[in-house]
């Protein structure tokens, strides 16, 4: 059988899948500030995972602002940079052991919005031939080897959509390709809208605004912190947005989705998906069905983009 690795370059998460088995890390890195014996007799505030690739040293996942000047972007260009990759690896050593690992296809998941703009798409579709050929990485003493024969890029809502149209033993769900199914992916930075029927795509239904999580992110005070680290504030509970800040958010999201969608009934089923999707909860669902939507919510929404690129993958790869 051959290995499909799915990666969906979240602003967010970076979420990585290998065999059906998802593995998360916060989209926040940096180049780690030496302390020497600075901490002597004290603990550090947090402990990261240091990787070394391409001859830089990274430090990867949640907290690693403390550590120091946070390198990841909101750009998109930034989604072919080193440190992505490294947080990608990072991600796929979560759930390969060290040592050495073929990886016949790598399936890549890019924002709507980014790939309308043919011109900025075309550098970053350049640019992720990186992650071709053989790639040698470092977390702590453990060495890994990937060698990457083939990689396939889509839009990160067909994710979702292969999400629901397969189960876990990548079996259709019935009268699923007839269905006319509209994805909803509310990402870090990102709202992206995306319809699909019989395996085709519908390009009136097509949409992208960057009404994601920072929206939300940019009406709460930051007083010096980072997006990232409101992000794991707004993640682990203990950044609260009142109702005001939310109804707010919420209606920037539903402004967006009503100018590629009027009309929400006409789609068989909706699938809000993406870690935006998480945070307005119940804000949104309401909101979709009172709008007439048969909303289908994910088991993970956070996952269901990446978990749907490998089953896509994995299904295309058997059907050869």
């Amino acid at each position: 059988m051959k290995t499909v690795l799915a990666l969906d370059p979240g602003y967010g998460n970076t979420k990585v899948c290998i065999d059906g088995r998802v593995a998360i890390l916060q989209s926040a890195i940096s180049r780690p500030q030496k302390v020497g014996m600075a901490a002597i007799g004290m603990k550090t505030v947090a402990k990261v995972k240091i990787i070394q690739l391409d001859g830089y040293e990274f430090a990867i996942g949640a907290e690693t602002w403390h550590w120091g000047n946070l390198l990841s972007s909101g750009d998109y260009s930034a989604i072919t940079s080193p440190e992505r990759r490294a947080l990608a690896f990072g991600a796929a050593a979560e759930l390969l052991p060290p040592g050495e690992h073929q990886i016949d296809l790598m399936v890549i998941g890019l924002p709507v919005n980014l790939l309308q703009d043919e011109t900025q798409a075309k550098v970053v579709l350049n640019g992720l031939k990186a992650y071709k050929g053989k790639h040698v990485f470092q977390i702590g003493e453990d060495e890994w080897i990937l060698r990457i024969t083939r990689l396939k890029v889509l839009a990160q809502p067909v994710g979702a959509y292969a999400d629901w149209l397969f189960n876990a033993e990548l079996q259709m769900r019935k009268k699923g390709r007839k269905s006319e199914v509209a994805v909803l992916d509310i990402g870090m930075n990102t709202l992206d809208q995306y319809v699909i029927q019989d395996g085709k795509v519908s390009p009136r239904f097509i949409g992208g605004e960057k009404v994601g999580v920072r929206r939300l992110l940019e009406l709460l005070t930051s007083n010096g912190h980072s997006p990232e680290e409101l992000d794991a504030k707004l993640r682990s509970g203990h950044l609260r947005p009142d109702k005001n800040q939310m109804e707010s958010w919420l209606s920037e999201v539903l402004a967006a989705i009503e100018r590629t969608w009027p009309n929400l009934r006409r789609f068989d089923t909706v699938v809000p998906t993406g870690g935006g999707a998480v945070v307005l909860g119940d804000y949104l669902r309401t909101a979709l069905i009172s709008k007439g939507a048969a909303v289908h919510w994910a088991e993970n929404p956070i996952t269901a983009n990446v978990y749907g690129l490998w089953k896509w993958g994995t299904y295309g790869s058997r059907s050869r």
